[in-house]
């Protein structure tokens, strides 16, 4: 995935599952990427795009959409390894 980063724009060749672009203050820990997608905003293709709303909203009804049983168990020991 190639990045561009200057001054307060942010140029990104593509994404896959297991990626986000995120702006503010945040923290992503311990990623898995199974199988369920949601997109808060949709696809945002082209250059010079202009968000005029900075917030997504996504209702997503279904109770059960891929049950995932993750059996990768990430270590309190090794969280400055692991971001956990």
């Amino acid at each position: 995935m190639a990045v561009w980063v200057n001054l307060g724009s942010i140029k990104v060749g593509g994404m896959t599952n297991d990626s986000g672009i995120y702006i503010g203050q945040n923290m992503q820990n311990g990623w898995d990427s199974h199988a369920k997608n949601n997109t808060g905003i949709g696809e945002i293709t082209g250059d010079y795009n202009w968000l005029g709303v900075y917030m997504a909203i996504l209702y997503d009804p279904d109770v059960i959409d891929a049950p995932i049983f993750d059996n990768d168990i990430k270590s309190p020991s090794l969280a400055h390894i692991q971001g956990v």
